[in-house]
């Protein structure tokens, strides 16, 4: 008989990204969907190779600092190294939030969910972003991509439900 440890073991990461993202939506409590999200975190960090995870390190590290240049410089390292790495492009747009370089951050949001769909995490900051800029009706959508993919989400599933209450009752 094989243990589920040993069948883990022999999954490709994206074998075993695919079975958590399923476990995800198949969640049926919220604090196990918050268990299984960060899980899908950590799969989507492991996606690109040791320097990519060294770049993104100190990139973390130099935003925790206050060291926002080389930060940015890390990040931009990165995105010359993995420029399909989404969770480089989901750093980097924290840090513009950060610095409130909203257009940026718009931008680094949209290229990380064009090259990974599933990113809830992505799909919720791009919600905020576009709120921020008065684009209700696209955040809806981006809360929605979120729902899709985390049904759970207490931020895409509060902001989902006012937006949708109150362009509602605009439309009336």
């Amino acid at each position: 008989m094989i243990r589920l440890d040993e069948a883990r073991a022999h999954q490709t990461l994206e074998e075993r990204l695919e079975a958590r993202l399923s476990a995800l939506k198949e969640a049926e409590t919220p604090a196990s969907a918050d268990m299984i999200a960060d899980e899908v975190i950590s799969l989507w960090r492991q996606q690109a190779g040791p320097v990519a995870d060294l770049l993104l390190k100190r990139a973390h590290e130099a935003s925790e600092r206050g060291d926002r240049d080389t930060a940015r410089r890390s990040l931009n390292h990165l995105h010359l190294l993995e420029p399909d790495f989404a969770e480089g492009w989901v750093a980097a747009a924290r840090l513009a939030a950060e610095d409130e370089d909203w257009s940026f951050a718009l931008e680094a949001l949209n290229t990380a969910v064009t090259h990974e769909p599933r990113r809830f995490d992505a799909w919720v900051m791009l919600g905020q972003a576009l709120e921020r800029a008065g684009a209700r009706e696209a955040a809806l959508e981006a809360y929605e991509e979120a729902l899709g993919v985390h049904p759970h989400h207490a931020r895409a599933g509060q902001a989902q439900a006012r937006l949708s209450r109150d362009l509602a009752g605009r439309a009336l």
